[in-house]
């Protein structure tokens, strides 16, 4: 068996084409209302990402096996750290859905609360609600954040 940097980095891109094809289709079942399947294809997408970012390890190695290493090692942390932020703003979109979701239960609690005459307790559900709100607002600016600089200039080869 020959092992090949080419073949790995074919890998490499092969596991990140699933891995938009991945991101697509949640934004797709996400705006269809289906969360769950959202969530499903987000998880599918950061484990095809796990699998670019180990093909691309592999290519490290055999280039060093090789003597062939051609990539300096500032460009590696470069492409390392640029990996790292793209996971991290995917983590962060799917705690912002969740509690997206988190805010719509305790706004439904709410409203139940509210036709039992229980005012005080439907507060309590609408201030969670808010709060929910409020942490997928920040969750989602972060993971903007993080994209972004997985995106920039600065950050690529």
């Amino acid at each position: 068996m020959t092992d090949r940097a080419e073949d790995h980095q074919d890998a490499a891109a092969h596991h990140e084409v699933a891995a938009n094809s991945h991101e697509r289709a949640a934004r797709f079942w996400n705006e269809h209302g289906e969360p769950d399947r959202a969530e499903l294809q987000r998880e599918m997408a950061e484990y095809e990402r796990r699998g670019a970012a180990l093909e691309r390890r592999w290519v490290e190695l055999v280039a060093d096996d090789k003597g062939l290493r051609t990539v300096p090692a500032a460009e590696l942390v470069i492409s390392h750290a640029r990996q790292g932020a793209k996971q991290l703003s995917a983590v962060l979109s799917r705690t912002a859905d969740a509690l997206e979701r988190s805010a719509g239960l305790a706004e439904e609690h709410a409203q139940r609360r509210d036709r039992a005459g229980q005012s005080d307790d439907a507060a309590v559900e609408r201030q969670a609600a808010e709060h929910a709100r409020e942490g997928a607002r920040r969750a989602r600016s972060q993971a903007e954040e993080w994209l972004m600089l997985s995106e920039s200039p600065k950050c690529q080869r």
